[in-house]
């Protein structure tokens, strides 16, 4: 990962590794322990441990926002509401009848895996780049591209 790209992330304070059953772990938790103190000021921290569902990660949750602060500024809308405009042209819509009427229900970013957020993240630089804003270029980190592909 390029030294731009770190710094513009390591402002989640949040660190991800993947464990396995089988395979040594201290090490591994004792080196995401070190280098969180590391680069952070934190004075404590929180480990939580829950099971795999390769869901997207936070980089790429981190360059998702990015781009939304980005149209944001641009547009002079609200952060949610650009969410969700990316949202309802970019990923599936469903209907749920609620008292009676049409309820529209988004489907969240939290649900997709690894791949599809990559896919989305793309398909969000093209729209906004592309129709959403026509000529407007966003600023991205260096080594984004390695957040669309499937790892």
């Amino acid at each position: 990962m390029t030294e731009a790209l770190r710094r513009l992330f390591i402002v989640s304070n949040t660190l991800s590794r993947i464990l396995q059953r089988d395979k040594p772990k201290a090490q591994i938790v004792e080196s995401q322990v070190r280098k969180f103190f590391k680069e952070t000021n934190a004075e404590e921290a929180v480990i939580t441990i829950k099971e795999n569902r390769n869901t997207r990660t936070g980089l790429q949750n981190n360059l998702y926002w990015v781009i939304i602060k980005q149209v944001r500024l641009e547009t002079r809308n609200s952060e949610n509401a650009i969410h969700d405009h990316l949202r309802e042209e970019l990923l599936e819509v469903k209907y749920e009848e609620v008292a009676g009427k049409p309820q529209k229900v988004l489907k969240s970013t939290t649900e997709l895996n690894t791949k599809e957020m990559g896919t989305y993240i793309g398909d969000c630089i093209d729209y906004v780049q592309g129709e959403l804003i026509p000529g407007f270029t966003l600023e991205l980190p260096d080594g984004w591209q390695g957040l669309l592909i499937d790892k």
